[in-house]
């Protein structure tokens, strides 16, 4: 596992997702956390690893463990986009073997990026979205729902030969994904945040989201 700054609070745990289309061709994502104390990870502030499955690498041609890991921070502190962006920024460029990373905003709403880069290249290259729910959710949710939507799309590409890294090819999500994590169901909207965070759309209802 990834080491993260000393001064943060850890929590280390597993992620397991699974994906299917709905008749609507809606992509419904089932998130399963196992952490260390068998509870989600904590509400506090921090910086969460959700260490998944490496299976196969979708960056590198061999399976990577680092690569598959989702790492959430918790930017809920931050007065305004801009600085949650750069907390994205600054987690991106410290965890050079996480695919997914994550500045989750609000109980409702998170950055996520993606890691679409070849192997050779060091300098981080990927995608930023915000996604957010039509209701309150728990840190991890959203950077691992976007995780079991990119596996998802990689188990459809059978088009690549051996060891291609076909993340490079890689699209963003779809612009909604069904979420179920326990009994519970989320409806999460997904749009592109890579150029500016003032076309993010705000929600009033939640007393967290920045003004």
């Amino acid at each position: 596992m990834i080491d993260v700054p000393t001064d943060e609070a850890v929590a280390a745990g597993h992620v397991e997702t699974q994906a299917d289309t709905e008749a609507d061709s809606v992509v419904r994502v089932r998130v399963d956390w196992h952490a260390p104390a068998g509870v989600h990870p904590p509400k506090t502030e921090g910086t969460w690893h959700l260490l998944a499955p490496a299976g196969r690498s979708l960056i590198a041609p061999e399976p990577v463990a680092q690569s598959a890991s989702v790492v959430v921070a918790d930017a809920r502190k931050h007065p305004n986009w801009q600085a949650a962006q750069e907390e994205l920024r600054e987690r991106v460029r410290s965890l050079p073997g996480a695919l997914v990373v994550a500045a989750v905003t609000s109980s409702r709403s998170a950055l996520v990026w993606v890691r679409v880069q070849p192997p050779a290249v060091w300098e981080p290259a990927g995608y930023t979205v915000t996604v957010r729910s039509d209701e309150p959710g728990p840190v991890g949710l959203y950077p691992s729902v976007i995780y079991g939507w990119i596996r998802w799309w990689a188990d459809q590409q059978t088009r690549f030969p051996p060891g291609f890294p076909f993340g490079l090819l890689m699209p963003r999500p779809t612009d909604r994904i069904d979420a179920t994590l326990l009994s519970d169901t989320y409806r999460l909207a997904v749009t592109p945040a890579d150029a500016s965070f003032t076309s993010v759309v705000r929600d009033p209802q939640d007393p967290a989201e920045w003004r």
